[in-house]
């Protein structure tokens, strides 16, 4: 007997129910938490494995544009933060790396630098003299990666409690409570 029904093939790939789901869905949301230098990175890092690059769908799946993953691939453009660190800033990154990992081997080695001395370091490094205002802009901008005490800021009411007057008044203040009970202490008996 003939068999009129033809046999079920399995479905492919992209017919299958949950294809939508865990191929389209679930990386548009990961790449939504994403900065879009992340995912321009992450992009390239696809390109270099394809045989032959698919721009269009390599830039459509990691959310980016096609024509700044085909120019950054290729060399021709660079990261705005690269960009910005050649016109704008004083140092370039690599040289403030250099200048991060010198203030801290200077902290582990128990002589933390002052804010004069990192200034004077990056003036050395650049070879021409930083703005008045560039030593405390590089100390906040990577206050979480620098462990040198001397650069942190004391807010102003330490600075004032930490003054000759106000310690004089506080021991002035204490010292007759203090004297009262070494005297209760001293003239108790066990």
């Amino acid at each position: 007997m003939l068999n009129v029904f033809p046999a079920k093939r399995a479905p492919r790939l992209n017919e299958h129910p949950f294809f939508y789901v865990v191929f389209i869905t679930f990386p548009a949301l990961f790449m939504d938490n994403l900065t879009y230098e992340a995912r321009l990175g992450l992009a390239m890092e696809d390109i270099g494995k394809q045989a032959m690059p698919n721009w269009l769908g390599t830039a459509r799946r990691f959310q980016i544009d096609r024509e700044t993953l085909k120019r950054r691939f290729n060399g021709s453009q660079q990261s705005i933060r690269l960009a910005r660190s050649e016109t704008h800033q004083c140092l370039s990154i690599v040289q403030e790396e250099t200048l991060i990992g010198y203030i801290n081997s200077l902290s582990d080695r128990s002589i933390p630098p002052t804010n004069q001395i990192v200034r004077n370091i990056a003036e050395e490094l650049i070879g021409r003299p930083v703005g008045k205002n560039w030593t405390s802009e590089f100390i906040t901008r990577y206050q979480d990666r620098l462990c040198s005490v001397y650069l942190r800021t004391i807010d102003n009411k330490r600075v004032k409690a930490d003054s000759i007057p106000s310690l004089e008044s506080f021991y002035s203040l204490v010292s007759p409570i203090y004297n009262l009970y070494n005297n209760i202490t001293n003239n108790s008996s066990y």
